[in-house]
């Protein structure tokens, strides 16, 4: 039987192709770039970065500060076996504190002789939940083992450092005494974002747990500002000194910008413009083509939150708090009756103000049960520390917030 014309062709054709493929490249690497440069921060890269130097500095004395008066109590009173003295280093999320207490860390026990054994743990990544619940078992068993682990046998260990500290406020006070019984007499830093320790303070507010007397006062560690997201920008789109394509001095400064104090929002719109010219064919990104890329990604509407929350003091932006408060590690985020229970309004009204939030764009909506939650947008988080969380702790109200195991 004969082939007719398209049938041969499509079997030329398939032969053909046998030995063409395509492999999807990095559009970073398009741009000559080795890598995503975001994927991966280097000792080197921080030591050029001269925004983190202070803030390191701040990390190193306050841990040693906390050491040294358990110390201190310890001494004083060894007869007490019972001694807690923590720390707690809380800043604006999305600010490069994982990355800042990490680097800490790795210092101090390779600088500081009685810290050699201090322990890094990430609750992030020990915390169990389950069935939209913590399992509080298995969270602990994680810490038992991942510290045991990191150990040397017969050899106490002097200090513990606990970033995303977020991840423990629902059970914080069994968490705390929990890392008492199995490791006895060691201090604990926790590193919390600024809704995070705001939000701890109301919740022990209404426990027997004596916070004042088992910490050393906390330490803020300060917000990146416009400046320093740029500096950091640059050095990471750099080769050899020079900002590659698709970026400029020009297109970097307007990201820092529009970031908003937030690493990850100027890292979100960097790695979009990289994408977005790589799929256009176009060798250098335009200011037009930021702004549209900031739009598509919703940070744009940063510069109204920017607005409401420090020109106001009214009844939406304490909304606005409990549900910044709310909107921490796996919490689903807030409920009408949150609402309700602390401002002492009606459900329709907080009905009314949830429904505004959420055209704006300020809000995301989530329903567990068949019950509505809301959450703060990531893009907002970090004005939200920076501005929200300070205007709330001044008016110094204590709120009552529910637990995700009130309501399941």
């Amino acid at each position: 039987m004969l082939m007719d014309k398209f049938e041969k062709l499509a079997l030329e054709a398939i032969e053909e192709s046998k030995t063409s493929t395509y492999t999807p490249q990095d559009p970073f690497a398009s741009f000559g770039f080795n890598a995503n440069p975001f994927l991966e921060t280097t000792i080197e890269e921080l030591q050029n970065e001269e925004c983190i130097e202070s803030r390191f500095r701040v990390v190193i004395k306050y841990i040693n500060k906390v050491y040294n008066s358990f110390k201190e109590n310890y001494s004083e009173n060894k007869s007490n076996d019972n001694i807690i003295m923590d720390g707690v280093l809380y800043g604006s999320s999305q600010s490069g504190m994982s990355t800042l207490i990490s680097l800490s860390h790795q210092y101090l026990v390779k600088v500081h002789k009685e810290l050699t054994n201090a322990v890094y743990t990430d609750a992030y990544e020990l915390v169990e939940f389950e069935d939209n619940q913590y399992s509080i078992a298995k969270t602990f068993q994680n810490f038992r083992n991942h510290i045991g682990g990191q150990s040397t046998e017969g050899d106490a260990i002097p200090l513990l450092i606990v970033d995303h500290a977020d991840f423990l406020i629902e059970f914080f006070e069994d968490f705390r005494y929990s890392i008492d019984r199995d490791f006895q007499n060691t201090p604990i830093v926790f590193i919390f974002s600024q809704a995070g320790w705001t939000r701890l303070k109301n919740e022990l507010a209404f426990s027997e747990y004596d916070l004042i007397n088992h910490m050393v006062p906390s330490q803020k560690i300060s917000s990146l500002n416009e400046d320093e997201i740029f500096e950091i920008l640059s050095l990471k789109l750099s080769k050899d000194g020079q900002i590659l394509n698709p970026f400029s001095h020009e297109i970097l400064k307007a990201i820092s910008k529009k970031s908003s104090g937030s690493l990850i929002n100027a890292i979100k719109i960097c790695s979009k413009v990289c994408d977005e010219c790589f799929i256009n064919g176009l060798d250098v990104a335009s200011l037009s083509f930021v702004n549209d890329i900031t739009s598509l990604l919703a940070i744009d509407v940063n510069k109204e939150f920017f607005d409401l929350v420090t020109l106001n003091d009214n009844t939406q932006t304490f909304v606005l708090s409990l549900i910044a408060m709310k909107s921490i590690a796996y919490d689903f985020g807030i409920t009408y009756d949150d609402i309700v229970n602390n401002l002492g309004i009606q459900k329709n009204s907080a009905s009314h103000h949830l429904k505004q939030l959420q055209e704006k764009r300020y809000l995301i909506k989530r329903t567990v049960n068949r019950k509505a939650f809301y959450r703060l947008r990531d893009e907002l988080k970090t004005l939200a520390d920076t501005y929200l969380m300070k205007s709330f702790e001044q008016k110094e109200t204590l709120v009552r917030l529910e637990s995700i195991s009130d309501l399941i």
